[in-house]
């Protein structure tokens, strides 16, 4: 049996960000075979550059499990999505309930 193919245009949208210091906690989801499945990660400013780390809640593994995916195919839609983040190609959807970020609530002073 041949794994499924990952997506050549992996679409990434993060619908919330949380700045704390030198974290970033982020969380979002991608589309995958016409499903929207969620993801979080945690970016970090560290002395190499910047960092993401995804993961996948169980949910999203189970349906990405369910077409087919193995453990090397999860790892590579993995880095595919911190990828996406770290480069910024995700598409940022922050509703208006999102957590203010410090840097948003400077913006807003007079």
């Amino acid at each position: 049996m041949s794994r499924p193919e990952l997506p050549e245009n992996l679409e990434v949208y993060i619908d919330s960000l949380d700045e704390q210091g030198r974290v970033t906690y982020i969380s979002g989801y991608f589309e995958f075979r016409k499903q929207q499945l969620k993801f979080t990660a945690i970016g970090m400013e560290g002395y190499g550059g910047p960092n993401i780390a995804a993961t996948l809640p169980d949910d999203t593994l189970l349906a990405l499990r369910k077409v087919g995916l193995d453990d090397a195919t999860l790892d590579e839609l993995i880095t595919g999505l911190q990828r996406k983040i770290m480069e910024g190609q995700a598409h940022m959807q922050l509703s208006p309930n999102a957590p203010q970020t410090q840097d948003a609530l400077q913006d807003r002073k007079p």
